[in-house]
Order: C-alpha cells, then sequence, then structure tokens
C-alpha cells in the first residue's frame, strides 16, 4: 500500500507549471475537436511568487480498465471573486508514473477575465512539457457541467455534458495492458484560498460494465492545505486554504483513516 501511494505522490506533483501555458509550442498529439481551440495566452502578471499551486484529487480506478473505460463527474466550479488562475477537472494517466496524462477542466485564467471556461490539459508519457489550451466553451458562474473521459476503438474523447470536445489516440498518453487511473481534481494558485468547488454524480465503467456506474472513492489527497472534503449522497466539496508550508499527504474519506485503492 505505501508503495502504491508513493506511485500516487509521483504522478500528483507533476502538477503544470505556472508558466507553461505560454510559450510552449504545440505537442506532436493531434486532436480531432468539435471546437477550435484556441492559440496559447500569455497573461500579463506582475506575480512573481514561486510557492506554486495547490491541488487535491479523489482516486477512481479498476483493473478492468483496458480498451472501453470511462469516468464521469459533475463539477460546479465558481468564480467566488478570486482574480486567479484554478481549474477542476477529470484527468486520466498511468498508475506508473510516467508523466503522461490528459485531462478535461473547468478553467478560470485571465484569458476571460476568470470566467469559467473549458478547457483540456496534456503530457505525453516522458514529456517535460504540459500543454493546455483553451476553448472558448464557456460555463455560467455556479451552473454545474458533466465532465467525462472515456476510451474505446483506441481513443480517448473527451467530453462535456455527454457531447465530445475533443478526441485523440488513447495510446498517446496509456497503454491498455497497464494499470491506470482517473482523478477528480481541483487545483489553485491563489495563496489562502480554495477552488470553492464541488463535485458529484461520480463514476467510472470498466470494460465489462455496460454503462458508467457511481464509484465510491476512498482515496483523497491533501496537499500544501487543500483537500476535498466529503458530503451527503456521495459529493465533495474543496476545503481548506492554500498555504506552501502545509504538508501533501493521502487519507481516506475520513482524515484518520488510511488511503485504500
Amino acid at each position: 500500500m505505501r508503495s502504491r501511494l508513493v506511485v500516487l505522490l509521483a504522478l500528483l506533483c507533476i502538477a503544470r507549471p505556472i508558466d507553461a501555458r505560454a510559450a510552449q509550442h504545440a505537442s506532436e498529439v493531434q486532436w480531432n475537436c468539435s471546437i477550435a481551440l484556441l492559440p496559447e495566452f500569455r497573461a500579463k502578471t506582475t506575480d512573481n511568487s514561486e510557492s506554486g499551486e495547490a491541488v487535491s484529487y479523489l482516486y477512481l480506478g479498476d483493473a478492468d480498465m483496458h480498451s472501453d473505460y470511462a469516468a464521469q463527474a459533475r463539477v460546479v466550479a465558481p468564480t467566488d471573486g478570486m482574480a486567479a488562475w484554478y481549474d477542476t477537472g477529470l484527468r486520466l494517466g498511468p498508475l506508473n508514473e510516467n508523466n503522461g496524462f490528459v485531462q478535461i477542466e473547468v478553467s478560470h485564467y485571465p484569458r476571460f477575465k476568470y470566467r469559467g471556461h473549458i478547457a483540456i490539459v496534456w503530457s505525453v508519457p516522458h514529456g517535460k512539457i504540459v500543454q493546455y489550451r483553451d476553448t472558448g466553451l464557456m460555463v455560467r458562474d455556479r451552473t454545474s457541467v458533466t465532465l467525462g473521459i472515456g476510451v474505446s476503438g483506441g481513443r480517448v474523447h473527451l467530453l462535456m455534458n455527454g457531447h465530445e470536445v475533443c478526441s485523440t489516440g488513447a495510446g498517446q498518453f496509456v497503454n491498455s495492458g497497464e494499470r491506470k487511473y482517473f482523478q477528480v481534481r481541483t487545483e489553485t494558485a491563489a495563496e489562502g484560498r480554495n477552488t470553492a468547488s464541488r463535485v458529484s454524480d461520480i463514476g467510472i465503467k470498466r470494460d465489462s460494465d455496460v454503462r458508467v456506474r457511481r464509484f465510491s472513492s476512498d482515496c483523497i489527497l491533501h496537499m500544501k492545505g487543500i483537500y476535498w472534503s466529503p458530503m451527503p449522497a456521495g459529493s465533495f466539496a474543496a476545503r481548506g486554504a492554500f498555504y506552501p508550508s502545509e504538508a501533501t499527504f493521502f487519507t481516506g474519506l475520513a482524515p484518520d483513516t488510511q488511503c485504500r485503492i
């Protein structure tokens, strides 16, 4: 169990650099999207902080995920008066960390004056660059959206409210034979705050399932002061506050229990 937690922590700590949204060339990943991915955006900022960001995620996974599997979560990510970057989304990657992942998220970033919008994020295995692309799909403040990632027919599909936003070859990020998992992820660069996000209706589909089924996560990452707190009916709310000196650790649903995967 301890070795697995170390693997999870290693993957988590590939938090995207603050400046990775700009000044990076597009990777070799070729996306087929229903809406144009916007050019890279270089934000003007006076923030010279070296403190980075804080992240929390819920673990979603199963051994029976090879060629026809998926996950979804309903997300509410309010602006909440914050003029700072933060996002909440769904990520797929290998359990054995190799820097590869793909993510769809509700993002708040200066391009749209911190209004919520859909963005995609990815990194190829063993790569050193995290790629980020905004879309023009706006999310009305305090309105829920269901984010999904599904793999079928050799492709990975990124979904919003059941509609495909983008797809590409799944093998660019994960292999069918390796153990993989999803993260319901929230992260922020705003010190002293959390993302004020909530998630519900969390589910996964294994190869042997006909449809997405409810999944009860029992593994929560706490990082630099923020964490997902269990709420009624299988939902979670972002809690705590980002302080760079705070510890990073995993727990089960209760703070005094161990992470189980």
